[in-house]
């Protein structure tokens, strides 16, 4: 069993994120949904997993979670549609992401190695952190 999940569903159009097309999909209804679903394609990226196994990993640092649930993707041999967050402590790597605004990335998410899960900080209330 696998409790909460943080994440979103997207969908790709054109190599670019392409929100617009999910709302689209959230509007119809049975037989124009179910064709659009077949164009547009979503995918689940998955942040953060809570509850793996059913233990409550909130108190965790993040490394653990993130490590948590790398095991859970391996072991139940999870692919497209469901994506792990890709993931990085490399600082050029980081430089390269800030560059993807062309894709539609609105931002990025940095966590602390040993940080537990906090659902209600966001990045402006912990800068300088």
């Amino acid at each position: 069993m696998v409790g909460p999940v943080v994440g979103e569903l997207v969908v790709w159009e054109a190599g670019r994120l392409a929100f617009e097309r999910l709302q689209e999909r959230l509007q119809r209804r049975a037989a124009t949904a179910a064709r659009l679903a077949g164009q547009w394609p979503a995918h689940f990226v998955a942040f953060d997993a809570l509850r793996p196994a059913g233990q409550d990993t909130t108190a965790w640092p993040y490394q653990g979670r993130r490590a948590a649930w790398e095991t859970l993707f391996t072991e139940r041999r999870l692919a497209a549609p469901w994506t792990l967050r890709p993931s990085t402590t490399d600082p050029d790597t980081v430089t390269e992401w800030l560059t993807w605004t062309a894709v539609g990335l609105k931002g990025l998410l940095f966590k602390r190695h040993d940080s537990p899960y906090q659902p209600s900080v966001r990045v402006a209330e912990v800068q300088g952190a």
